[in-house]
């Protein structure tokens, strides 16, 4: 029944336009800054940022549904009198379900980031922009059918019928985003950040069988960083909200951050070292935690979704896991010339 269930839904969504249809998505978002909002391209601390991201999910309804990315973004043309470039270059692939309906997308993105400070370099409003190609696939032979059901079990020698009413097995179109960004760190210890981006600005085409235009995706996102007692401890809230169509999200929560070594301001002989650790709610949804841990640039972090929505009964109340590993590089570093910094 569980497996009859599922292949109505599918075909569902196959056979007709996907006015549902919804982006994947991580809840460490904060952690995915290219699919967040183009406009993050090189806005960081240092010379090269690589990140990679991982979440399964929703083993207990059907194979997992597993979600991986990566990234590579850097701050280019540093010297310009009144802001710098960002470029980066980001990639996702999607599984979802005994089809493996997969979703790809790869794309290339350039920001410019405008110094309001008055060379202070502290104070920034950035402009992104990011295209690619979003690519979807599925595997009808992973599945089976109501006329291959003999009484007990499928028999997939059974020929499906109507599987040619389905469509092809992929599609690829071309993909439009844009975004603005907005940094403020008044001194070393605090900072501020908020944005706001459009995916799918072009609503490409990714019907199998007729026309199904993505629907455009509407994020608001926003965080900081705030010094507590003496600087040894620091806030980092954090929050997104993001509309597709008729679905929307709402995630929000903070972490504590413990250092455990603070970086040298002016030489490259100490790095910094610090542990977080706080509680997230995705409104509606789920809850859950996100633990992180980072040193001499390189910084891991993992994360469960506890299910708090209907959806908990058929997952048997099993969440979702997540981790990432990022890395960050001084190229031009050393004990001499200390950290590559543009970002106070």
């Amino acid at each position: 029944m569980q497996k009859i269930k599922l292949i109505l839904v599918l075909t569902v969504l196959i056979s007709s336009n996907l006015f549902g249809q919804q982006d994947v998505h991580f809840s460490q978002f904060f952690s995915s800054p290219l699919t967040l909002n183009p406009a993050n391209a090189g806005i960081f601390n240092g010379d090269l940022r690589a990140i990679m991201n991982y979440r399964s999910q929703w083993g207990a309804v059907s194979k997992s549904y597993s979600t991986m990315a990566a990234s590579i973004d850097m701050p280019i043309m540093k010297k310009m009198q009144g802001g710098m470039f960002g470029l980066g270059l980001n990639f996702f692939k999607d599984d979802a379900g005994d089809s493996r309906m997969s979703t790809m997308n790869y794309a290339l993105s350039l920001a410019y980031h405008l110094d309001i400070s008055g060379g202070q370099n502290n104070h920034f409003i950035s402009l992104g922009f990011q295209s690619g190609m979003v690519q979807r696939s599925i595997a009808y032979g992973n599945l089976t059918w109501d006329n291959q059901w003999d009484g007990s079990s499928f028999d997939q020698a059974v020929i499906p019928l109507n599987v040619d009413e389905l469509g092809g097995t992929g599609v690829s179109a071309f993909d439009l985003s844009t975004g603005l960004h907005w940094y403020y760190a008044p001194d070393q210890k605090n900072r501020f950040f908020g944005g706001l981006s459009l995916f799918h600005a072009n609503s490409p085409d990714i019907g199998f069988n007729s026309e199904s235009r993505l629907l455009k995706k509407y994020t608001l996102h926003g965080g900081g960083e705030i010094a507590m007692t003496g600087g040894d401890f620091a806030l980092t809230p954090n929050f997104v909200y993001v509309r597709q169509g008729t679905n929307k999200y709402f995630d929000i929560g903070a972490e504590i951050k413990y250092f455990l070594q603070e970086s040298t301001r002016f030489t490259n002989y100490k790095n910094m070292m610090y542990i977080s650790f706080g509680p997230y709610l995705r409104y509606g949804d789920a809850a859950y935690v996100v633990a992180r841990f980072n040193w001499n640039g390189v910084t891991a972090a993992v994360s469960y979704d506890f299910n708090l929505s209907d959806l908990s009964a058929a997952s048997s109340g099993n969440g979702g896991f997540e981790i990432m590993l990022g890395y960050k590089m001084d190229i031009g570093a050393s004990a001499s010339r200390g950290h590559s910094v543009r970002f106070h």
